[in-house]
């Protein structure tokens, strides 16, 4: 018996159905961009996103970028420089970005520096998510693997340098050992802090200038 093609159409219709059909719906694209300078990522989202979506996904990199500190370049006096206590090559100061920094100048053999420095490494653990940038300046002649040696039995875990030539001429005078000094981002001298330390002047004049 023959079977005419009308007749066999149904037939092939159930062998081979067609391909399903997309359902009917707004697409949205989503592409990765390159990372901005923020530090998370972002979605392009084509005009078809509803705004009241767009607005809870924007939402939080809003709030993120308000509360953030505005840090700036560190730019100190070009007389003002530093050595890399731990490899002797220059400190690179400008590559730091802070709103003050802090720069406490000690030596291992002094007895009042041992004292000072679970204070200092706690305002760095306080305040440097805010802008504040400490800097250790050593005075101490001791070979570096010994002054390291104290700093890491101390919890320093900021900077320590070395100072250069002319750094200690634009921060004289220095009354005692250890001596602190508070800077703003240009070099210039805020407040000084003499040995010993009193940690709520301190506080009260990083506070006040953050």
């Amino acid at each position: 018996m023959r079977i005419s093609i009308a007749q066999a159409s149904p037939l092939l219709h159930l062998l081979h159905p067609p391909p399903p059909t997309s359902p009917r719906h707004s697409k949205i694209d989503v592409e990765p961009l390159p990372t901005p300078p923020l530090g998370f990522p972002v979605l392009f989202l084509t005009p078809q996103v509803p705004r009241p979506l767009l607005a809870l996904i924007l939402l939080p990199s809003l709030l993120f970028t308000s509360c953030a500190p505005s840090l700036t370049p560190v730019q100190l006096p070009p007389e003002m420089t530093f050595s890399d206590l731990a490899s002797g090559q220059p400190f690179d100061s400008s590559a730091l970005r802070g709103k003050l920094i802090l720069l406490n100048l000690w030596a291992a053999w002094s007895p009042a520096t041992a004292k000072e420095l679970p204070e200092l490494a706690s305002l760095h653990e306080k305040y440097s998510s805010q802008g504040l940038i400490l800097i250790g300046v050593c005075l101490d002649d001791a070979p570096a693997a010994s002054l390291l040696i104290f700093a890491e039995r101390h919890g320093i875990r900021y900077p320590l340098v070395l100072p250069g030539p002319k750094t200690l001429d634009l921060i004289e005078p220095m009354e005692t050992i250890p001596y602190t000094v508070l800077l703003d981002t240009h070099g210039k001298i805020l407040a000084r802090f003499r040995s010993p330390l009193k940690p709520n002047d301190v506080r009260a004049a990083i506070e006040k200038n953050l």
